[in-house]
């Protein structure tokens, strides 16, 4: 679970994917979301994962990511295993591909795209402040409690509990981690609720950012280049060479 979420939280770089204006980057995860989605074909999905993969590789975020993959492949390997009892083995590995397109495109966001500028732009984009900030907040502490999870379990190794590995009895242990985990994030909400309000968080005026958003060259540049992709991919799939049988 911490590798994956790892997948997740933002990685500084210097690339020109990490330049980029974050309304850019939301436009091209759910472009790439919304077609994994209505392409059925396995031929198509490839071709997107292709996208994906080579949006990573400019971004030099390939090595991280490979790091969460495991746990991504074994999300969709369960997953698959039940649509293959009711599906024919094409369709399930569509599915699959589907899957792992959605989840890497949204890894390939949030690993290049900070959270900060993430708030930003859903602000510019007329979503509430507070919304913005939650949905922020919530993907930003999912990574905290992770560490604190793995933070919980070390502490409890070095006062000499060991943890089974068979799959039920490390069930059971582990749910003795949930009593100060809990209360571990009690106590984070709570500071984190002061800390709002001695910053004036309820308070209803302008806010201004440390960096401003705009629009730049290079962003028209992408998004025609990944336009013009997809467009090709849309030509492909409605023709009869990516047609399943």
């Amino acid at each position: 679970m911490s590798s994956l979420l790892q997948a997740l939280q933002w990685q500084r770089g210097e690339t020109s994917i990490h330049r980029l204006d974050p309304r850019t980057k939301i436009a091209w995860c759910l472009l790439t979301v919304a077609l994994s989605v209505y392409f059925l074909t396995i031929e198509a999905q490839l071709m997107l994962l292709i996208t994906i993969a080579s949006y990573l590789v400019a971004a030099k975020s390939i090595r991280r990511f490979a790091g969460a993959l495991w746990s991504i492949l074994l999300l969709v390997a369960l997953i698959a295993a039940l649509n293959y009892l009711y599906m024919g083995l094409y369709y399930t590995v569509a599915t699959s591909l589907r899957l792992i397109n959605i989840l890497t495109a949204f890894s390939a966001f949030s690993l290049t795209t900070h959270p900060d500028d993430l708030s930003a732009a859903l602000i510019k984009l007329r979503l509430p402040y507070s919304f913005a900030y939650m949905l922020v907040a919530s993907a930003r502490y999912a990574v905290v409690i992770s560490r604190e999870f793995s933070n919980i379990i070390d502490a409890y190794k070095a006062r000499g509990v060991e943890f089974e590995r068979l799959f039920l009895r490390k069930l059971r242990q582990y749910a003795m981690i949930l009593v100060p985990l809990i209360m571990c994030t009690i106590r984070r909400s709570f500071r984190l609720a002061e800390a709002m309000e001695a910053r004036a968080f309820s308070l209803k005026c302008k806010k201004t950012y440390y960096r401003e958003l705009s629009f730049k060259k290079t962003d028209l540049v992408f998004m025609c280049i990944v336009i013009l992709y997809f467009l090709i991919i849309s030509i492909l799939y409605h023709s009869l060479i990516l047609i399943p049988v």
